[in-house]
């Protein structure tokens, strides 16, 4: 379980959970003409497919395996913090992507 849950940014970005649940929001998206490319969207992608990975383990973990599982979550969400907060400082985080 736990060889399979990101340990990086990187990681979740390649991680078939985050495309399924990126892919939804963006097929919604086109329908009205939008391409989702915004950076806070690719940050709440992240922060959405993290949260749908981590509420898919079991709640029957053992102690350990739910402490390193937990220390990989909040490395990530740590990140995702640090990037949405150099695009908010730099005035890019509505800004399309690309």
């Amino acid at each position: 379980m736990l060889r399979r849950f990101p340990r990086t940014i990187a990681e979740l970005c390649n991680h078939p959970d985050f495309h399924l649940s990126r892919m939804g929001r963006c097929e919604a998206a086109a329908e009205h003409g939008a391409d989702c490319s915004a950076h806070a969207e690719r940050l709440k992608d992240m922060r959405d497919a993290l949260e749908y990975m981590r509420s898919a383990c079991p709640a029957s973990l053992q102690d350990r395996t739910l402490i390193a599982l937990n220390n990989r979550v909040e490395r990530i969400e740590a990140e995702i913090k640090l990037r949405e907060a150099w695009h908010e400082a730099n005035g890019s985080l509505y800004r399309e992507v690309g």
